[in-house]
C-alpha cells in the first residue's frame, strides 16, 4: 500500500517511518530542502529516542524516500496523511499558512480515490476547509505523541480516536491503520478535531490546578507531593492525573489548544472563565522561580550569576521551542542576571538565537562559581552529578529544583539551601 506524508518534523517523520516499518510504500514530503536532504542521510530533524535508527532502517529497505516535491510525493498515493507540526504564534494561535499552502499545492495532484488523513493540531473546523479546498474525503486523529516516547505511541495509541462524516472514509483509515494493535473509537469529523482541544486543555487546566495547590502547601507547610500521590488514590481522579506541583506547562501545544477553545467561545458569545483563569495562572507559575530566587539573594538580582540546567521543554528531546528553561533565563538577563546554562541534547542551531546566554556542554561549568542552580529539565543524567564538588565550586550553595528530581536532605546535609516547589519545606523550617 502506497502512503505519501506531508509535513516533516516531529510528527511526520515519526509517523513516516513507523509506516514503513510496518511494511508500507511510504513517500514522504516536505519543501525545506536542507531538512529533507538530512532526513536523505538518515538523520531526524530534532532528537527522539531510536528515531534515527528507524529511518535508517526505512531508507534501507527502501520502503521510505523523502523528496521536495510535494505534487510528485502525492500522485499514485491513494493515501495521504497532512501530519505537519502545526506552529503557533507568539499568542499561541495555531499558524495554518503552511498547511493551506501544503494542500493548495497537492490538491490538483491527488488521485480521483485519495482520502486525507489530518493528524496535524489544527482548530475545529480546519478539515471541512481541506475538504472544500480539495473536494477529497478527509479524516482527522487527534495526534497524541509525545517528545520522547513518540515512537511507542505511535504503535500503541493511547487515545485511539478516528473522524470521519461517512461510514466508507471511516472504514479506509480503519483498514489502513489495521496493524496498529488497537480498537479505533468512530466519531464525527469535528468531534475528532474537538477530542484534541479537550484533552489537552484538560491537562493545563489539572496542572494549573497541581502548581496553584503546591504554591498554597508551600505558605502552610504541607507537602504538595504526597497531596498529589494520596489524591491519586481516589478512583475519581486516577492512577496518572497531573497532580504534581512544579512549573507552568510548556512547549506551545497545551496553550495552542486551550487559546483554540477561548478564542471558539470569544467568537459564539460564551464565556470561558474556567480557562482564560487557568491561561493566567500558568502564565504567572514560571515566575515562581523569580521570586524563590529574590528571597534567597535579595530583590536586586543585578550581577548575580544563575546556572540553569536544563534548556529543552522537557527531556528526551532536543527541540527548545517554547521553553520554560528559556522564557525564564530571559527574564534573569533582563534583571540584569548573567546567565549560565547546559543541556545535554538542546539544539545548538536554535540557542544561536540566544546570544546573551552563555551555554557550555559541561554542566559543572555552567554551575562553577554561581550564586544559584536552578533545575529547570530533568534529564536523567542529572541525577548522578557530584555534589559535593558542585557546593565546592558555588558562591552561594543555593539550589532550586522545579522538578523535584533530587533528595532533598541529601542535598541540605551537604550545605545547600534546597527550594523546591510545592513540598511544603520552606515554611516548615521556619
Amino acid at each position: 500500500m502506497k502512503i505519501a506524508v506531508i509535513g516533516l518534523w516531529h510528527q511526520g517523520v515519526v509517523g513516516a517511518a513507523c509506516l514503513a516499518d510496518l511494511g508500507y510504500d511510504v513517500l514522504a514530503a516536505d519543501t525545506d530542502r536542507e531538512r529533507v536532504d538530512r532526513l536523505t542521510e538518515g538523520k531526524a530533524p530534532l532528537y527522539e529516542p531510536g528515531l534515527d535508527e528507524l529511518i535508517r532502517k526505512g531508507l534501507d529497505s527502501r520502503r521510505l524516500q523523502f523528496t521536495t516535491d510535494l505534487s510528485a510525493a502525492v500522485r499514485g498515493r491513494p493515501n495521504i496523511l497532512l501530519m505537519f507540526d502545526t506552529p503557533v504564534d507568539d499568542n499561541d494561535d495555531s499558524d495554518l499558512g503552511e498547511i493551506r499552502a501544503a494542500v493548495s499545492a497537492i490538491a490538483p495532484h491527488l488521485e480521483p480515490d485519495a482520502v486525507i488523513l489530518v493528524t496535524a493540531q489544527v482548530p475545529v473546523g480546519t478539515c471541512d476547509e481541506i475538504h472544500q479546498m480539495t473536494r477529497h474525503a478527509v479524516a482527522y486523529i487527534p495526534e497524541n505523541l509525545q517528545l520522547g516516547q513518540a515512537i511507542e505511541r505511535f504503535r500503541t495509541p493511547p487515545l485511539p480516536v478516528v473522524g470521519a462524516d461517512d461510514n466508507a472514509t471511516l472504514d479506509r483509515i480503519e483498514a489502513l491503520l489495521a496493524p496498529l494493535p488497537v480498537h479505533w473509537e468512530r466519531v464525527t469529523l469535528r468531534t475528532a478535531e474537538m477530542t484534541k482541544h479537550a484533552l489537552n486543555s484538560f491537562l493545563a487546566v489539572s496542572i494549573c490546578f497541581a502548581n496553584e495547590l503546591g504554591n498554597l502547601c508551600d505558605e502552610v507547610g504541607a507537602d504538595g507531593r504526597r497531596l498529589a500521590e494520596v489524591l491519586r488514590l481516589e478512583p475519581r481522579i486516577g492512577a496518572k492525573a497531573r497532580l504534581s506541583p512544579g512549573l507552568g506547562f510548556a512547549g506551545g501545544t497545551l496553550a495552542r489548544d486551550m487559546q483554540t477553545l477561548r478564542k471558539l467561545g470569544d467568537r459564539n458569545s460564551i464565556e470561558t472563565p474556567l480557562l482564560d483563569g487557568a491561561w493566567v495562572s500558568n502564565q504567572r507559575q514560571n515566575r515562581t522561580v523569580i521570586h524563590k530566587l529574590k528571597q534567597s539573594l535579595g530583590e536586586n538580582l543585578r550581577g548575580r550569576r544563575i546556572a540553569i540546567l536544563g534548556l529543552t521543554y522537557k527531556p528526551e528531546t532536543s527541540t527548545l521551542r517554547r521553553s520554560a528553561a528559556l522564557e525564564i533565563a530571559g527574564e534573569l538577563i533582563r534583571e540584569g542576571a548573567e546567565v549560565w546554562a547546559s543541556d545535554p541534547r538542546a539544539s545548538r542551531d536554535e540557542l544561536r538565537a540566544y546570544p546573551a546566554l552563555h551555554f557550555v556542554e559541561n554542566p559543572y561549568d555552567a554551575i562553577r562559581q554561581g550564586d544559584a542552580l536552578v533545575l529547570m529539565t530533568p534529564w536523567k543524567q542529572y541525577r548522578e552529578l557530584d555534589f559535593e564538588a558542585i557546593r565546592s565550586g558555588m558562591t552561594t550553595p543555593l539550589l532550586i529544583d522545579t522538578a523535584n528530581l533530587w533528595n532533598a536532605d541529601h542535598l541540605t546535609s551537604l550545605g545547600f539551601l534546597y527550594i523546591d516547589i510545592g513540598s511544603g519545606r520552606t515554611r516548615r523550617r521556619k
